[in-house]
């Protein structure tokens, strides 16, 4: 879904714990066995600042992202963001939810927010591949959960 200022995956149901999928999401050195969205990923902590060094595929391929652990709430949501300079023109912050149903299954969305003066710019140019990039990502991480919690890799 795209709205004025922010991008939102489709919300996806993964029949695997919440734990699990949340020790996929921060394991950044495998996003290549499953991400197809971002296919590399570097970051050495997850304390608040560190920067994230990613590979992003936005349909054209590989560009380099980096941006800054911004939000760690354990099970529950893994955020980072731009560097977000008030001068930059283009503010964002990618925030991944995840929710417990039960003790094996939980629910996936992901949401990047943006802001500042080139917004509807970078909208109106970039909005619908962060979209399809999102929805890739979400899929991704449901097959790749599933499978590791069914034992099937």
């Amino acid at each position: 879904m795209i709205t004025d200022s922010a991008v939102y995956s489709d919300e996806v149901t993964i029949e695997a714990p919440v734990e699990l999928v949340w020790d996929i999401l921060i394991d950044f050195e495998n996003y290549g066995q499953w991400n197809s969205f971002c296919p590399q990923a570097t970051c050495e902590s997850l304390t608040l600042g560190t920067p994230i060094d990613m590979r992003v595929d936005m349909g054209q391929g590989l560009f380099q992202q980096v941006e800054y652990i911004s939000r760690v709430e354990p099970l529950s949501c893994l955020g980072w963001a731009m560097e977000n300079k008030p001068e930059d023109p283009v503010h964002a912050e990618r925030l991944q939810h995840l929710k417990r149903l039960d003790d094996q299954r939980c629910t996936y969305i992901s949401m990047d927010q943006f802001g500042g003066p080139g917004m509807k710019e970078m909208m109106d140019g970039a909005a619908a591949a962060v979209e399809e990039g999102f929805n890739r990502c979400a899929q991704d991480l449901k097959r790749h959960a599933e499978a590791l919690h069914k034992g099937i890799q």
